[in-house]
């Protein structure tokens, strides 16, 4: 049997399935860049959205899991929020969470910055404030934590933040050339100045239409 990572876009799937198959891919350009070049992240992905993909069929992806030639014990990974009929197919799940805001502002970060800023380099002024807004909205739903004996619920932000449980939970002791690499990648998640940067101005901005069912108004 294999082994899952199911991840919400732009979470570290690739990089987990690097160090978890002690393999280094090559970074990723072109479409979604700022990711990891890795085969297994994409074997198990039979489709995303916009934010969290938790309405597909099963069947669909174990059917996908015939077609893998990849060792037994292998780690591949997936968009799909795993439910019971879909773990039962693998032998381990880690489950990359999102539920606190430093994970989802992580995430929405990176999706920013590696996506949606190069697509938007001619939308300027409140044009460009609007659609931050307005895309920031798809990655205030957290992908959930899953409730299973086989599976690991990993936060977004201990990767990022490479805490005792993200080292816990991976259990490597060769990860340094990775996380060395991938936080260059992302160095803007570094940076001091992250939490008044507009695009996270814009995160909160969208919670608050979302939440309170009204238009933000700028004073």
């Amino acid at each position: 049997m294999y082994n899952l990572i199911a991840f919400p876009h732009y979470t570290c799937g690739g990089l987990l399935c690097d160090i978890l198959n002690k393999t280094y891919s090559e970074p990723k350009n072109g479409y979604m860049p700022g990711s990891i070049n890795s085969i297994n992240h994409s074997l198990g992905k039979i489709g995303d959205n916009g934010s969290i993909l938790n309405d597909y069929n099963v069947s669909d992806m174990i059917d996908a899991l015939n077609n893998i030639t990849q060792p037994a014990g292998a780690w591949i990974a997936t968009h799909c929020h795993p439910t019971k009929e879909l773990l039962d197919n693998f032998n381990k799940t880690i489950c990359i969470t999102t539920t606190t805001y430093k994970s989802k502002i992580y995430r929405w970060a990176r999706a920013y910055y590696h996506y949606y800023r190069p697509a938007w380099e001619d939308v300027t002024g409140l044009d460009l404030i609007d659609k931050m807004r307005e895309t920031a909205k798809n990655y205030l739903l957290p992908f959930l934590p899953v409730k299973h004996p086989n599976v690991i619920n990993l936060e977004f932000a201990d990767i990022v933040e490479q805490s005792a449980e993200f080292i816990h939970v991976i259990d490597q002791t060769d990860i340094e050339k990775h996380m060395n690499r991938w936080c260059d990648i992302n160095s803007f998640l570094y940076d001091i100045n992250l939490w008044s940067k507009d695009y996270i101005d814009c995160y909160y901005q969208a919670e608050y239409e979302q939440k309170l069912n009204k238009n933000y108004r700028y004073y």
